[in-house]
């Protein structure tokens, strides 16, 4: 029979355990109130009600049946085997090569460049002239010239004035003459003129310190057209001139 309630006490739910332990409680406590009560009010009780009570059988009370309960089996628990640890295959990654530094070239240090305090100038050196007067000589163009044979002269002092009153020596080949400026203000007052004919002419100043031109000549057997005029003989045999300038420097 036991185990019949056994069986059955275990088919009761925990949530009716919890309700019928509580109704138990209650019932406790209401027959200790009641006891109580009785002890207390026993004393006011009369004699005669008392042995009446007193000689009525006190009600036996059946125990409640003891419960035992049942300790469910808790199974143990599966020890689930851990799987191996299998290491994965690392990869090394390969070693990225490091640039070698390139050596950035450091910047020359400049070099203090010393000036040397300019030098003055070496002075030109200026010959001394010869003569008071000094010549130049130049050969008229076809143009200029057509058809002409003479010496055209000027004598100029420093200024570039021309001078009057100065005589010229021309000499040729047996013979010589004298032509003095100042003749022809139309010009200067510095020029003169000579013609020549045939043969070669040289020339200085007469009474003045100067150089020696010539020997100049007409006798050239070339003949130049001037575009100009059309002139087939502006410059032509026997017929070329010269101009000639005396120039003073000191």
């Amino acid at each position: 029979m036991l185990d019949r309630l056994n069986l059955e006490f275990q088919d009761v739910p925990p949530r009716d355990w919890r309700l019928l332990i509580s109704v138990l409680v209650m019932a406790n406590l209401v027959t200790l109130t009641s006891c109580g009560w009785i002890v207390l009010n026993r004393v006011s009780i009369p004699h005669g009600v008392r042995g009446r009570v007193m000689a009525q059988p006190l009600a036996t009370r059946t125990p409640w049946p003891t419960f035992t309960p049942t300790i469910p089996v808790t199974p143990s628990p599966t020890y689930t085997r851990i799987p191996t640890w299998t290491p994965f295959h690392t990869v090394t990654p390969t070693p990225s090569v490091t640039p070698t530094p390139t050596e950035t070239p450091q910047p020359p240090t400049p070099e203090r460049i010393v000036m040397d305090a300019p030098r003055p100038p070496t002075p030109t050196f200026t010959p001394t002239p010869a003569h008071d007067f000094i010549a130049s000589v130049r050969q008229l163009s076809p143009c200029e010239n057509e058809g002409k044979h003479h010496i055209f002269i000027h004598v100029r002092d420093k200024e570039g004035q021309g001078i009057p009153g100065v005589r010229v020596h021309i000499t040729w080949p047996g013979g010589e003459t004298y032509a003095t400026t100042g003749r022809k203000l139309e010009v200067h007052p510095g020029f003169v003129d000579f013609a020549m004919f045939k043969g070669s002419y040289t020339l200085q100043l007469a009474d003045l310190d100067s150089e020696i031109v010539g020997p100049l000549t007409p006798d050239i057997p070339r003949s130049e057209m001037c575009d100009k005029t059309g002139n087939p003989v502006a410059n032509s045999m026997y017929h070329y001139s010269y101009e000639v300038v005396f120039q003073q420097v000191r």
